[in-house]
C-alpha cells in the first residue's frame, strides 16, 4: 500500500469533541437545574444533580480526553470508532435515564427501576470504554513491515 493511500491511524476528532462538548452541556444543564432548585422554582433532589454532574460532565470529559490522548496509538481505529459511537449513545442514555429515575421526577417504584436501568447502561458504556482502551493499549501488527507501535512511524 502506498504512503498516500494509507488510512491514518487514530480516532476521529469529531467523535472525541462530541464527548467533550456534551460534557460541558451536562455541566451547564446541572448548573441551571441547581440554580432553579435553590430558588425553589423546581424541586429536585440535590443528589441527582450531583449525579448529573458526575456522570454527565466528569465521565464524558474523562472518556473524551482518554480517547484524545490515545488516538495516535489506535492502530485499529475503524473498530474503535464504531464502538465509540455506541458507547457515546449508551453513556448519554444512561445519564439521562439514571438522572430521571434518581431525581424523583418519576414516582416510585418506577423511578427506582429507571435508575437501575440507567446504571446498567452506564456500566455497559464503561465496559465498552475499557475494551476500547485495551485494544488501543494492545495495538495491532500492521501490514507494513510488522510495525507494532505508532512510534515506529517516526
Amino acid at each position: 500500500m502506498e504512503h498516500n493511500q494509507r488510512k491514518p491511524a487514530g480516532i476521529d476528532i469529531p467523535v472525541i469533541l462530541r464527548f467533550i462538548v456534551t460534557g460541558f452541556v451536562y455541566l451547564l444543564a446541572g448548573l441551571i437545574i441547581f440554580m432553579l432548585n435553590l430558588t425553589g422554582i423546581i424541586s429536585i433532589r440535590a443528589d441527582a444533580i450531583f449525579i448529573l454532574w458526575l456522570f454527565g460532565f466528569v465521565a464524558m470529559m474523562i472518556f473524551g480526553l482518554s480517547y484524545m490522548f490515545s488516538s495516535g496509538l489506535a492502530r485499529n481505529s475503524a473498530t474503535i470508532n464504531s464502538t465509540i459511537r455506541k458507547e457515546y449513545i449508551l453513556l448519554n442514555a444512561g445519564v439521562i435515564i439514571f438522572f430521571s429515575g434518581f431525581s424523583s421526577l418519576v414516582p416510585m417504584p418506577e423511578g427506582k427501576y429507571l435508575a437501575i436501568a440507567g446504571l446498567l447502561l452506564l456500566m455497559v458504556s464503561v465496559l465498552i470504554h475499557l475494551v476500547n482502551s485495551a485494544m488501543i493499549a494492545k495495538g495491532r501488527k500492521n501490514d507494513q513491515g510488522g510495525k507494532k507501535s505508532y512510534r515506529d512511524d517516526y
